[in-house]
């Protein structure tokens, strides 16, 4: 699917806030409310658009600590990516995980109430699985950005 310009403005609009009415988003895109309207759902179908979701934040709810883990595997053990995979799914501090490439194997996005449960968090879940290698952190001292790039036109 080919972006214009309609596309690219609705998409930044509903970056900022994905509750924005159709007809709100259609003042500002010089669109009607249904033609706006189509255009979501075309953008939907496409997979442009994945979901909609809500932006936490973490020190509200009690989660003062954020950190970065970057996770090293045993290289030749493909059954134990896949168990470091199973069991991240279903930890709840995890909030991102990404496979990457480089001297490490994954980057976790990982959240917690405070540093004692932090290490509590490595130490009994993730350095105990299988395979794993070797983790370390980085703690987040203050966030500048977080939620994306503006949609811009690739030439």
């Amino acid at each position: 699917m080919t972006l214009d310009s309609f596309d690219i403005a609705i998409l930044n609009h509903l970056r900022v806030d994905a509750r924005i009415s159709w007809a709100k988003l259609g003042e500002h895109i010089n669109l009607s409310a249904s033609a706006t309207q189509r255009r979501v759902q075309s953008l939907e179908q496409a997979g442009i658009i994945r979901h909609f979701t809500i932006a936490l934040d973490s020190a509200a709810l009690g989660q003062e600590v954020r950190a970065f883990v970057q996770v090293k595997i045993t290289r030749h053990d493909s059954q134990a990516a896949t168990q470091f995979k199973q069991a991240v799914l279903t930890y709840p501090e995890v909030q991102a995980c990404h496979k990457i490439s480089g001297n490490t194997d994954f980057m976790l996005n990982v959240t917690a109430k405070d540093l004692p449960s932090f290490s509590q968090f490595l130490e009994n879940k993730i350095l105990y699985l299988p395979g794993v290698k070797d983790a370390s952190s980085s703690i987040v001292l203050e966030s500048i950005k977080e939620y994306g790039q503006p949609v811009c036109r690739t030439q």
